[in-house]
């Protein structure tokens, strides 16, 4: 697996994440505070349990937390090597480039206006970190000590 390869699964699981947890908003937004009579226990306007949306809300958090978990565990381990990235590359953009695309989920022109840079000097600067990573090794760009390679 390429640099690229990787860090497009650690982009998907930032994009999972941001998933998941706008179903989860989604779902807090949609219960609804009621005051409840009590000959109308479970009966909501027109049929609707209201009660059964705060259910359903915690049922689905609890089904993500163990998959949210895991997906918040890779984001950190790219950050990681954005991270070595940055260390073994003083004075670069890379790493900043690297964790804003693919960490984050940023667009390009997203990144360039972060960094104050143009698009063209984000897809170049992230170019040239893709291929150092390729070249020193995931592992080794990691731990930071990739500059000790070259």
């Amino acid at each position: 697996m390429d640099a690229r390869e990787y860090l497009e699964t650690v982009r998907a699981a930032q994009r999972g994440i941001d998933r998941r947890l706008a179903v989860i908003e989604s779902m807090r937004e949609r219960e609804q505070v009621r005051a409840q009579r009590y000959d109308a226990v479970g009966k909501g306007a027109h049929g609707t349990d209201f009660m059964r949306s705060t259910d359903d809300r915690i049922d689905y958090e609890r089904r993500s937390g163990a998959e949210l978990s895991e997906l918040w565990h890779e984001v950190e381990r790219g950050r990681e090597l954005c991270a070595g990235v940055r260390s073994a590359n003083p004075g670069k953009r890379w790493g900043d480039v690297l964790e804003l695309r693919y960490c984050e989920d940023r667009t390009l022109q997203e990144i360039a206006g972060t960094l104050g840079v143009s698009v063209r000097s984000v897809h170049s600067d992230m170019s040239s970190a893709l291929d150092w990573v390729d070249m020193v090794g995931i592992a080794t760009a990691r731990s930071g000590l990739g500059r000790a390679a070259i």
